[in-house]
């Protein structure tokens, strides 16, 4: 799996949960990590999830964006 694919499936599936917002909200958070994007580890990218879900204010939205991130994640794998 690329980190640039999980990025872009990460961004569709944040989107859908928050709407155009997300993609403002995803790169202003990849700006705060202190690893480039493209060298991302599989710890740091669950951390980014964690941290964009904190943002959906609707708890079963939020559920369900993390179920469906983490179901696609492994089935990249």
């Amino acid at each position: 799996m690329s980190v640039q694919h999980a990025l872009d499936m990460v961004r569709v599936e944040y989107t859908r949960a928050i709407g155009p917002m997300a993609h403002v909200l995803l790169n202003e958070l990849l700006a705060t990590i202190e690893t480039p994007p493209e060298e991302l580890q599989l710890g740091k990218l669950v951390e980014l999830i964690e941290r964009l879900s904190w943002e959906i204010q609707s708890e079963q939205r939020r559920v369900q964006f993390q179920r469906n991130v983490l179901e696609q994640l492994e089935a990249l794998r």
